[in-house]
Parts: structure tokens; C-alpha cells; sequence
């Protein structure tokens, strides 16, 4: 895991400024949760690889705006669906739009799909960095 988040710039201590995120992330009608909030400060504008050795490989760009500025009325649906704030994370694997919720659980979502990446960030970047051995990870999500 170290090596993936050193690769894409990750170090202890790196801090981002995300006002501009914030600024046009609530022009655009979202909420955010704190979790966000400080996922985006330590690990925004990365782009996170998996290993070689995950089939299928797997990525996830940390840019909330770039990946969900027009999917305000998708994160309100999860809201509904899910009785908690989902605020924009980025991107997984190139073209899935991703959210966090309040209580820590990463989201991937697209095409009717929805994919849980993890309980809390840090169980979404092992799923990335590394995967889970075939579990089934998917949701139908007719409802989006």
C-alpha cells in the first residue's frame, strides 16, 4: 500500500488546499460530510494505482470536481437511499464517479451499477491498491 500512495505523491503531512473544490462543489448543490472533507485535504488531485499484480487493475483519481460536478442530484438519490450524506470523492477505475458517506463507507457508482469499495477509506484504498479476492462487491442500482 505505501508504494501505490508513494507513487502517486502521497507523503505524511501533505495537505491540500480544497477551498476552490468546496466553493464550486456548493455552487453545483452539494453537501459535505467531514470525512470528505478530510480525505480530500490529505489525499486530493492524487490518482491512485493498483499493484501489477491485481486483475483487473484498478485506480481511483481523489478530484471531486472533475469527477462529479454535475452528479448532485446522484448523491442526494444516495442520500434517500442510504439515509446518510454522500459527498463527491472522485473517480475509480477511469469511469466510475465515487462518494463517501458520513460514516466512512466508499462508494463506486455508474450505469445502474453501484460497487462498495470499502467500509472506510482506508478498506477502499486496499481494495484498490490490492483487490479482495473475487468477493461480489456489486449492487444493482436501478434506482439511480
Amino acid at each position: 500500500m505505501s508504494e501505490a500512495l508513494g507513487a502517486a505523491g502521497w507523503s505524511a503531512g501533505r495537505r491540500v488546499d480544497t477551498a476552490t473544490w468546496t466553493r464550486k462543489l456548493v455552487a453545483a448543490g452539494f453537501e459535505f460530510n467531514d470525512v470528505a472533507a478530510a480525505v480530500w485535504v490529505e489525499f486530493g488531485e492524487l490518482t491512485i494505482k493498483s499493484s501489477p499484480a491485481r486483475v483487473p487493475s484498478s485506480s481511483l483519481l481523489l478530484d471531486p470536481v472533475d469527477a462529479c460536478i454535475d452528479a448532485s442530484e446522484e448523491a442526494r438519490k444516495l442520500r434517500r437511499r442510504y439515509g446518510e450524506n454522500y459527498s463527491p470523492l472522485g473517480m475509480w477505475s477511469i469511469q466510475y464517479r465515487s462518494y463517501v458517506a458520513a460514516s466512512g463507507r466508499v462508494i463506486a457508482v455508474g450505469a445502474g451499477f453501484m460497487w462498495q469499495l470499502g467500509t472506510s477509506f482506508a478498506e477502499a484504498l486496499t481494495y484498490v491498491v490490492e483487490g479482495d479476492g473475487g468477493a461480489d462487491r456489486t449492487e444493482r442500482a436501478a434506482w439511480l
